[in-house]
């Protein structure tokens, strides 16, 4: 008999920026704020560039970019002021992405969730306080940041982390992801992906098996359906 185990969903798990929480902007601004305005880079060159890794990664590519010379002392004062001003900043403006907070909760209900984020646990924890009301605190059984890996996305870590707090198989879990980083990194931990391109186009996220525009009007039996005609 052929074993149908692989066509079963047994887990999801969600990248944070950009597919939960509408934040992107906030961690620009939080940015602009650390590095001062010897860092002259735009928001859209900051989405087109410098996303979808950690902080070090986004940071270090807009130095680059502004032609800042820095070193670990530098960047760690960086992440430090980085870190005060995008908790202010969510606080005052954090936004749920269109169907997000509907979609991890009604999943939760039925199956194990995973967060794997490039974000600092400082910076999941002060966005998941005020989000939606404080919904999503304790919903996620494995929650993975850039804290919680030696490499950031698109290295696998992030994901096979994640995936392995959930403690199911990879390829019964479907990513959520919306940088081609994020995609390349789940694909490597041997996950089925989800693109959203809110932010990256179709062809940015070219590894995704499946691509949608948001999270909007979805729920789980969508995401079964999907995950089944990909196997």
């Amino acid at each position: 008999m052929p074993n149908t185990m692989s066509l079963e969903l047994l887990g999801v798990v969600f990248d944070m920026d950009g597919v939960i929480i509408e934040s992107e902007f906030t961690h620009y601004s939080a940015i602009c704020e650390a590095m001062g305005d010897e860092m002259d880079q735009t928001y859209e060159t900051f989405l087109s560039k410098c996303t979808g890794g950690d902080e070090r990664f986004a940071m270090g590519r807009l130095a680059e970019l502004s032609g800042i010379e820095y070193d670990e002392s530098i960047f760690q004062e960086w992440s430090r002021k980085k870190a005060v001003a995008y908790q202010r900043l969510v606080g005052e403006s954090a936004s749920a992405m269109p169907g997000a907070v509907e979609l991890v909760c009604s999943v939760a209900e039925k199956l194990p969730i995973g967060l794997a984020t490039g974000s600092r646990r400082s910076d999941v924890d002060a966005a998941f306080e005020v989000l939606a009301g404080g919904r999503l605190k304790g919903v996620f059984q494995s929650i993975v940041t850039s804290d919680d890996v030696p490499k950031p996305k698109p290295d696998p870590a992030t994901y096979a982390r994640a995936v392995d707090g959930l403690g199911v198989p990879p390829q019964n879990c479907l990513a959520i992801d919306d940088s081609p980083n994020g995609v390349s990194s789940a694909k490597k931990a041997g996950m089925k992906v989800l693109g959203i391109t809110a932010i990256h186009d179709t062809s940015s996220l070219q590894e995704a098996d499946i691509h949608l525009p948001s999270l909007e009007n979805l729920n789980l039996n969508a995401l079964i359906s999907m995950f089944e005609k990909l196997n």
